[in-house]
């Protein structure tokens, strides 16, 4: 994930990486599928099925609203 720094060529630099989804909320098409397994407290998904936030509140997850 390096390349060679122009500048100097015994140096390397970070390559930069273009995120399809910049706000790092997982997003899922189905419902049942955002709900995954053993996820930690304070999880986040989204699913594009019904345009809800998923949240994992330590035992259960709790479905909210997208933000219009």
């Amino acid at each position: 994930m390096y390349k060679a720094d122009p500048n100097n060529d015994k140096k390397q630099v970070p390559k930069q990486i273009v995120r399809h989804n910049p706000s790092f909320i997982q997003t899922f098409d189905t419902d049942a599928a955002a709900q995954v397994a053993n996820p930690a407290k304070g999880a986040m998904t989204f699913s594009t099925q019904s345009n809800k936030i998923f949240v994992y509140n330590g035992t259960a997850w709790v479905k909210t609203a997208a933000l219009s």
